[in-house]
């Protein structure tokens, strides 16, 4: 994400209201962007066309297949996003820009390969159990895939340095999405259903389509690395299993709702899910989100330079400037963090009094009130874990990572299963008791890491030392991993 991190630097250096605006509508792009783009969209579409007659029974099928889609496209992309995000990465700091296409590509492949084995399963389920006609699993797979690689190209963003045309193509996107819509209701007689999913359909793959020729368009040599990209992939396998653990330990406490709580929907003998757990899931992931934002604002502006700083403290440092290197960078991890805390803290409760305030005209009430306080804890938390591993990526505990997603997923997973059982108020214990034993782990990974920080980042060579021992008239090798130094005091 260093590549956004220029920008924001010289946004939030620049003085006035409107820097500072353009800086945080970078920032939502690059994190959340496709994310509020399913949002936005589909409220405005709600209001502009009318939904409210829509029977509840196609009210049902379209929210469920949108949860669908949603769901599992960010579970399918996620793992090959970080991937490619880190080898993009390390050839552009290579400046071995030929090889961005090649990893372009690839990705384009494996997602290619991953949405078929996914999505043709489930059309065929649809056609044959659900009795949908082939035009809307059609528009619906269409709808996945322009979900899926708009994910992806979100991957290479940072590469362009282009976030204000960026930025546009996400507005535009959304415009066009809306106008078609209305285009298939008013005039070409389509139902409100079929003109919503339509237009969501247009409005991601546009986008998938505009960001893919941007990224052709900057970087119009390939050379033939495919195979590295494949070395990669295996490579730093790592990565890939903490981004999986972790996207489907923010999904999997929906699972266990849907197929085993009280609370599971039936829709069309094919979707399953809990309406009113995912409201509860949706306002709370909504109201939590401004973590990633401003996280990414805070670590590009603040924390990669310290960072930066200490790890080339290295070349022609004395160990005294390095330790204070590393105290800066420690300092500026400690002072953003809980900065996000708190800044999470208050925006929580002017969210839940809002909410109380509103609820009724909102049309939240009941169950969704009830659950909603536990949910909005739970969701901070899980934010947090996602920030703390990226920290864990800084410092490169790829393997401490995964167990954080492990943790993290089996954690929610157990806790949903006991939490099922609860009365409304406490159904959200499960992923809250996940997302806190993620946290925990992850907190004390930290903190363990940076004491360490110097053995591991500088001095983690092998050396063979050979001793020879006669046991039972044969010869050992003995290997002793050896520290060279330590600036750590003791």
């Amino acid at each position: 994400m260093a590549g956004i991190g220029f920008e924001l630097k010289k946004l939030f250096n620049k003085e006035g209201i409107i820097s500072t605006v353009f800086a945080g509508l970078y920032a939502t792009v690059v994190t959340v962007g496709p994310t509020l783009m399913v949002i936005l969209c589909m409220n405005l579409m709600y209001y502009i066309l009318p939904y409210v007659n829509v029977p509840y029974r196609e009210k049902e099928i379209l929210s469920s297949t949108i949860l669908y889609v949603f769901i599992f496209s960010l579970i399918v992309s996620s793992p090959v996003n970080i991937i490619l995000s880190r080898y993009t990465a390390d050839k552009i700091y290579q400046e071995d820009y030929d090889s961005v296409l090649p990893a372009l590509d690839m990705g384009n492949l494996v997602l290619a390969v991953l949405t078929i084995l996914t999505g043709v399963p489930f059309g065929i389920a649809m056609y044959f159990i659900g009795k949908f006609s082939l035009a809307y699993i059609l528009v619906s797979y269409l709808f996945y895939t322009g979900l899926i690689f708009s994910f992806y190209c979100m991957t290479f963003i940072t590469l362009l340095k282009e976030y204000r045309k960026i930025t546009y193509s996400f507005l535009l996107s959304l415009a066009t999405g809306i106008l078609f819509a209305c285009i298939l209701v008013f005039l070409a007689g389509f139902s409100v259903v079929n003109g919503v999913l339509g237009g969501l359909t247009l409005s991601f793959n546009m986008i998938a389509v505009m960001l893919m020729s941007r990224i052709r368009r900057n970087f119009r040599q390939h050379n033939e690395n495919t195979g590295e990209v494949l070395h990669y992939l295996r490579k730093c396998w790592k990565l890939l299993l903490s981004s999986f653990f972790y996207t489907a330990g923010l999904y999997s406490h929906n699972f266990v709702f849907w197929f085993f709580s009280s609370y599971k929907v039936l829709v069309a003998n094919v979707f399953l899910s809990a309406p009113t757990y995912d409201m509860v899931t949706y306002l709370a992931m909504l109201s939590n989100i401004s973590i990633l934002v401003v996280f990414v604002v805070n670590v590009e502006t603040k924390f990669h330079t310290a960072y930066k700083t200490y790890c080339e403290s290295i070349i022609g440092a004395s160990g005294k400037d390095i330790l204070k290197a590393k105290q800066r960078m420690i300092e500026v991890l400690r002072k953003e963090f809980l900065y996000i805390v708190q800044l999470q803290i208050i925006i929580n409760i002017c969210v839940f009094v809002l909410v109380i305030a509103f609820a009724s005209d909102l049309g939240i009430s009941g169950r969704i009130l009830t659950m909603y306080p536990v949910m909005s804890m739970a969701y901070m938390l899980i934010y947090l874990v996602q920030c703390m591993t990226i920290f864990q990526y800084y410092l490169d505990d790829g393997g401490g990572a995964v167990l954080v997603g492990l943790i993290f997923m089996l954690g929610s997973t157990a806790g949903s299963m006991i939490s099922i059982h609860f009365p409304p108020v406490f159904a959200g214990c499960g992923v809250l008791f996940g997302a806190f034993l993620g946290f925990t782990y992850a907190f004390f990974r930290i903190r363990h890491m940076l004491i360490h920080l110097d053995e591991h980042i500088y001095c983690r060579g092998n050396v063979v030392s050979m001793k020879k021992q006669k046991r039972f008239g044969k010869k050992k090798e003995e290997k002793k991993k050896v520290v060279v130094y330590s600036f750590n005091k003791s």
